[in-house]
C-alpha cells in the first residue's frame, strides 16, 4: 500500500523484489517443514485422544462393581457422566499445565539449551550447515496460549464424553447379579 502511493507520486516504473522473490525455494522449504509439522503434531494428538479414552474405558471396567451400586442408590445417568467427565478433564487439565510450564521453560532457555548441546555433543545434532540456529526465534505468544488451552478442553471433553456416556449406561441389576 505504501509503495504503491509511492509508485502513484513519482511517476515512474518500480521495480521491488521482496524476500520471498529472492530466496522463494526457502520460503518454500519452510512451509512444506510447517506442514509436515503440523500433520505430525495432529497425528500425535490423534493417537493421544485414543489413549486417554482407552484408559478411560478401562478405568470404568475396573470401576463397574462401583457404577452399578451408585446406580442402585439412585445416581442418575447424568451424574455418573459427570463424575467420569470431571476425573478425566482433572487428568487432561494436570497434563495441560505440566506442558505448559514445560514449554516456557524450553522458550525461555532456548539460547541456554542450544550453547550446552553445541557444547556437549561434537557431532553438531543441530545441523549448523542447514539452519542457523543462532536465528531461531522462539517467543511466547498469549494468544496460541489460549487457542491451545481451549483446543485441548474441547478434545478433552469430547475424548472423555464416549467412557463417561459408556459408563452411564451400565445397568446395575445385570451388574450386581455377578458379584
Amino acid at each position: 500500500m505504501i509503495i504503491q502511493k509511492i509508485i502513484t507520486q513519482i511517476r515512474t516504473p518500480l521495480l521491488v523484489y521482496t524476500w520471498i522473490n529472492n530466496y522463494q525455494s526457502i520460503y518454500h522449504d519452510i512451509r512444506k517443514i510447517k506442514t509436515i509439522v503440523y500433520i505430525i503434531l495432529s497425528l500425535l494428538v490423534i493417537i493421544s485422544c485414543f489413549s486417554v479414552a482407552s484408559i478411560s474405558l478401562m478405568t470404568i471396567s475396573k470401576k463397574i462393581q462401583d457404577i452399578a451400586i451408585l446406580r442402585s442408590m439412585g445416581a442418575s445417568k447424568l451424574t455418573i457422566q459427570l463424575i467420569f467427565l470431571y476425573y478425566g478433564l482433572r487428568s487432561i487439565f494436570i497434563g495441560m499445565l505440566i506442558g505448559l510450564l514445560l514449554g516456557i521453560t524450553v522458550i525461555l532457555n532456548s539460547k541456554k539449551i542450544m550453547l550446552f548441546l553445541e557444547k556437549n555433543f561434537p557431532e553438531n545434532i543441530l545441523l549448523n550447515n542447514i539452519y542457523y540456529n543462532h536465528f531461531l526465534l522462539l517467543e511466547i505468544n498469549l494468544l496460541d496460549i489460549i487457542i491451545i488451552f481451549s483446543s485441548i478442553i474441547i478434545i478433552g471433553i469430547s475424548t472423555n464424553w464416549y467412557p463417561a456416556y459408556y459408563a452411564s449406561k451400565i445397568n446395575p441389576s445385570k451388574i450386581l447379579k455377578k458379584y
